[in-house]
Formats: C-alpha cells, structure tokens, sequence
C-alpha cells in the first residue's frame, strides 16, 4: 500500500515538473519575440510624434497626411522630396533628392544617422525605395508619407511647383518696362553721375549695354536674369542724382540729411566721378511737374525691398534708387500707380528671385496664382520688406530646386 502511494506521489511530482518546464519554455519564446519585435521596431525607425505607423505588408515607417500636416506645425525633422524628375512639392521641404541616387548625395544628408528624417514623392512608391536605401547606409529614425503629394492633395492640402513659379515670375523673356533708355545713359556720363571707364571695369558690360550708354536707345528697358545688375547699377545712378521731392520730404533728406552719404546708396557709389553726395538729388534728368513729384513720392512710400525694412522713400540701398529711378521714369510718362506697382514688382523680383519665387509660393498655396496678386499689397513690408520676406521664407522653407538664378547685389 505504502509503495502504491509513493507511485503516486512520484508521478504527480513528474507530471506537475514538466507543466513547468512548458510554462517555462512558453514564456522564453514570448519573450524572445517580444524583444525581437522591440529591435526590429528600431532598427526600422522611430515613430514621429508617436504617430509613424507601422506597415507590415511594405515593411516601412509610413505617416498619413494628416499626420505630416499636424507635425509641420512643430517641424523637428528633415524633409525631403525624392521624386524623380521634381513635379512640384509640399512647403517646408528642405531638400529635393533623386530617389534612386540618394548613395551619391549623402554630403547632402544629415551627418546625424539618428536624425529624423520625412521623405516623399509623387505617390509613395519612389520614397519607400529611398528610404530602404537610408536604412541600408545606417539611418534609424526615417518615415515617409504614405500616397505621397497626390494623397496629400486628396487630403485638401495644397502643393506648388518651382518650375511653373519661375515662369511666372521671372519669365525667360525678362519684364519689360513700358518706358525706354532714351536718353538716360548718356546723360549721367555726361554729368559724370557714371565713369564710364569706371563702369567699364566694375560691371562688364555688354556692346549693346555699352550703347545705351553712350547712345540715345529706342530699346525699352527690359531686366531679365542676365542684365540684372546691369539695370540696377544704370537705375541706381538715376534715382541718385535725379532731383526728388522725395530727398526734400524723405527720412534721408530731413532726419538723416547731414548723414547722407553714409548710406550704401551713396558711399557705395563708386563708380561716378566724383563721390556720390556731388550728384544726390541735383539734376532734372527726367522732367516731373509738382504731381508727378507727389505720385512718386507717394508710391515710393508703399515700395520695400527684401534687403532692408526700409521703403523706397528712405533709398539707403542700391536697390532703393534703382526702384526710385524706375517709378520717376514711369510717372514722368503718365502712368498710373498700377502699372508702376506692376512693374516694379516684376523688377523686384529679378533683383531677389529667391524671396519673390517664395512669396509666389505663398500665394500659390492660397489659390492664388502670380499674375492675380495685388502688385502694390506684395510690394508692401508686410510682404517685401527684410522681416516679411524672412517670415514668409520661415514659413514655406526653403525652396531646394530652385537653383542659384539672377539677382543683382547690393553692390557696384
């Protein structure tokens, strides 16, 4: 009996050891997948804002639109356009990589492999393959945008397109001013406002720039991304020494009149025959009654530059008496305040393409397309002057397509 019960006991004993050694073996495995799945979480990438959401099928890091949208507000992340060729992007792109070069374009890259990066493309094909190419060279913390711009586009959200913007704003023809050289070159060598030899060396220009200056033109006066610096400097000089009521009533001719030629405009002139302050404000080169004087002078109250915070009354820089020089040309032929504005803002543009191709971007996520923006409201410093365009630059980022193009300095 005794050895019946001790059988008993023993294998009661076994039978509880080996549920044991299941529960045990259970638990190690759902461990190890655990903690497998917890590695392959993270070597795949960091979820942005908690939100990044894990796609199994693709095996990628993939955010919805509306979740890009709501982590732009508080971008703390690198976002790049990989589509190939470029079709157009989403605002606050930092970057516009090719999606299958992306190995030989890592200086381009952030040197941080931790860093958060957001890729998309047309669709949210080419940014999964570039993504796989940024985990292959050692990058963590990646996610791209799942139907990329056509699903942001379906989400309500707006894109733009650099190449249609340039277009419109810096047309490949130029902007031609409805006024002519005439004269204008000749006079301001004759009165020595321009060295000729001095503007020979300094700003290089063209035989037919060269006869603008030396001959009577018939050519209307044109900028466009090759001549920029050429019309900036003639128009420079023009505003500089024509006589304006805005040097009589202007900060520069009250406030700042016995600092006059501490100004860029005019200690930066050196290429005139004499220092600048020996042609500020002396000469009726272009003829303007008492209204035109008021026109200009009003309307130049209203004109900025993304240079500076000053308006065109207040001429401190180069580009300040080159738009003087262009809006007294303009009202001593009768044109209204519209078509200055206009003009104005297409020869702004050609000085600062960067900060006018921008604020066209601006508009062009309102709906609005360049050709319908108010001139004189863009021309404003809400939008033109040094701290507008930096705002609206902060707030559409910067536009990584858009390659170096024209611009005259603020310099001769």
């Amino acid at each position: 009996m005794k050895n019946k019960q001790s059988l008993l006991l023993r294998n009661k004993q076994s039978l509880l050891l080996r549920n044991r050694k299941k529960s045990l073996q259970f638990s190690f495995w759902q461990t190890a997948a655990l903690v497998l799945g917890a590695v392959l979480l993270t070597f795949w990438g960091m979820k942005i804002g908690g939100k990044a959401v894990w796609s199994g099928r693709s095996g990628v890091l993939k955010i919805s639109s509306a979740q890009l949208k709501e982590t732009l507000v508080k971008k703390d992340f690198v976002f790049i356009n990989v589509h190939t060729p470029y079709e157009g992007e989403i605002e606050r792109t930092d970057a516009f990589l090719e999606y299958d070069k992306i190995e030989q374009n890592q200086d381009k890259l952030p040197s941080d492999k931790n860093a958060k990066i957001v890729l998309y493309c047309k669709t949210g094909r080419m940014s999964e393959i570039a993504l796989k190419k940024l985990i292959e060279l050692g990058y963590t913390n990646i996610s791209h945008l799942a139907g990329g711009m056509e699903a942001w586009e379906k989400a309500g959200e707006k894109t733009f397109n650099v190449e249609e913007l340039k277009k419109a704003v810096l047309p490949e023809g130029g902007i031609s001013a409805p006024v002519k050289w005439g004269k204008i070159g000749p006079t301001l060598v004759s009165l020595g406002v321009i060295d000729l030899e001095k503007f020979k060396e300094a700003v290089r220009p063209t035989d037919e720039q060269l006869k603008i200056l030396t001959e009577e033109s018939d050519q209307p006066i044109v900028i466009d991304q090759n001549n920029s610096q050429f019309v900036v400097d003639v128009l420079w000089a023009l505003g500089l020494a024509q006589k304006s009521k805005v040097y009589e009533q202007g900060p520069m001719g009250k406030e700042y009149k016995n600092e006059a030629g501490n100004f860029a405009s005019t200690g930066g002139w050196t290429i005139g025959e004499k220092e600048a302050t020996a042609y500020l404000n002396k000469y009726e080169i272009v003829g303007l009654t008492p209204k035109q004087q008021g026109q200009v002078f009003e309307i130049s109250q209203n004109i900025y530059r993304p240079c500076c915070g000053n308006p065109t009354s207040f001429p401190d820089c180069n580009h300040g008496m080159a738009a003087l020089g262009l809006v007294e040309l303009m009202a001593a032929q009768n044109f209204s305040d519209e078509e200055i504005y206009r003009v104005v803002l297409g020869f702004n543009s050609f000085w600062f393409p960067q900060n006018y191709l921008t604020l066209a971007a601006h508009f062009a996520l309102q709906g609005i397309s360049w050709d319908k923006v108010d001139a004189k409201e863009v021309l404003k410093e809400k939008f033109s002057g040094g701290e507008g365009a930096a705002k609206i630059s902060q707030e559409i980022g910067s536009l990584p397509y858009l390659y170096e193009t024209g611009g005259g300095g603020c310099g001769v």
